[in-house]
């Protein structure tokens, strides 16, 4: 399934790609993630929480602050990219999102943005 959304958010793009390419800040905007560490070389290890499960495991992600732009995927199937680009007197951010899991909703995926949003603009 693919996924994609975008948002405007009241800082500047960035302040935004700061807060996206900052990997502690995920848990923050990602509801099921409960911990996340890099482990080097492009990879972090992250702890989530599915259907009242803990789970473990690794992800890539890359960071480029040239484009202001992270990508990342996961061997359960997720792929994504985010990209912040100027808006007005704030910044558009764009989620693509591609899962092999048919259980992720627009719904959800809208959520973390909106996040991700409240979580920048709190900090201005």
């Amino acid at each position: 399934m693919q996924h994609e959304h975008t948002e405007h958010v009241a800082a500047t793009p960035d302040a935004v790609y700061a807060a996206i390419s900052d990997v502690s800040n995920l848990p923050r905007f990602v509801p099921q993630m409960t911990a996340a560490r890099e482990k080097g070389d492009g990879r972090v290890e992250v702890d989530a929480r599915y259907g009242g499960h803990e789970q473990h495991g690794e992800a890539t992600f890359a960071a480029d602050p040239r484009q202001r732009r992270i990508q990342w995927s996961a061997p359960s199937g997720y792929r994504g990219v985010m990209q912040v680009d100027p808006d007005g007197e704030g910044s558009r951010l764009t989620l693509y999102l591609e899962t092999s899991h048919s259980s992720e909703r627009d719904h959800d995926v809208a959520a973390t943005l909106d996040a991700i949003r409240m979580l920048v603009e709190s900090q201005i």
